[in-house]
């Protein structure tokens, strides 16, 4: 096996342009960005070392540390977790310091993702694009949040603009869903000002690799509120058709006014 296999380097490209990742200005590379870079150098070491095999899920957690500069290079790596088959160590570091890290590991199976939807649910309305932190409306993945009886938020996964029918939903697209789905909440919920940043510092998830656009999905929210200045979202990835669970994605970050936020950056 060569060393390319066992250990992968890329330089992340950040091109400001994109209409997805860029969707409104900002002064550093976006959390998805730097997760769509990870998963996509870790799922091409692993396809080699698997022997082309795909996976049926993908599994990760990742910690961001420090804000990602726009201004100078972005190395990410990965390494084989020793002793854990199809797992990788994943980092993201500029200039020799790590600004997001964590693990992403592959697995055979999980969870049966059904193949359609023989009661495909109504057409959902989509969420506003102001609650998501989206500007384009062909990039709101989430539908308007509703409540199912005391305890439960849950909302629509919407196609974005310009999905093919025949091209599965990957993780990237579910992780922004996922995403969106915990900014509405801080915003609809918890009563967050619209001004408000919310910083990520922490992703984990457990979701299917790969989910056919003909399976309808909704993200599921049971309401509770971790203690402490992190905002938290745990939310679950559900059959919309049959109610089967799918998946989970964890989202932590810290909510800060315009102020805190020049404060920050200033530092």
């Amino acid at each position: 096996m060569t060393a390319s296999v066992i250990e992968r380097f890329r330089e992340l490209v950040v091109d400001e342009s994109d209409p997805f990742y860029f969707d409104h200005p900002l002064d550093h590379v976006p959390g998805m960005l730097l997760f769509s870079g990870l998963l996509e150098l870790a799922a091409r070491a692993d396809g080699l070392r698997a022997g082309g095999r795909r996976p049926a899920r993908v599994v990760a957690g990742l910690d961001f540390t420090r804000f990602c500069e726009l201004d100078r290079g972005t190395t990410l790596s990965c390494r084989p977790v020793p002793g854990r088959n199809r797992a990788w160590t994943v980092a993201a570091r500029q200039s020799g310091r790590e600004v997001c890290g964590g693990s992403i590991a592959f697995a055979d199976a999980g969870p049966a993702v059904p193949p359609g939807a023989p009661r495909p649910p109504a057409p959902a309305r989509p969420a506003p694009a102001r609650l998501v932190h989206r500007r384009r409306p062909g990039n709101v993945l989430v539908g308007a949040p509703v409540r199912r009886g005391r305890g439960v938020v849950e909302c629509a996964v919407l196609q974005p603009e310009g999905a093919r029918p025949g091209e599965p939903r990957g993780p990237v697209e579910i992780v922004e869903a996922g995403r969106q789905f915990a900014t509405m909440l801080e915003h609809e919920v918890h009563g967050r000002p619209m001004d408000a940043t919310l910083l990520w510092v922490m992703l984990r998830l457990d979701v299917p690799y790969r989910v056919g656009r003909d399976v309808p999905l909704v993200l599921r929210w049971l309401t509770a509120r971790a203690p402490g200045r992190r905002s938290r979202c745990a939310a679950i990835l559900a059959d919309a058709s049959g109610g089967a669970d799918l998946g989970s994605l964890t989202y932590e970050a810290y909510a800060v006014d315009p102020e805190q936020y020049a404060r920050t950056r200033a530092r």
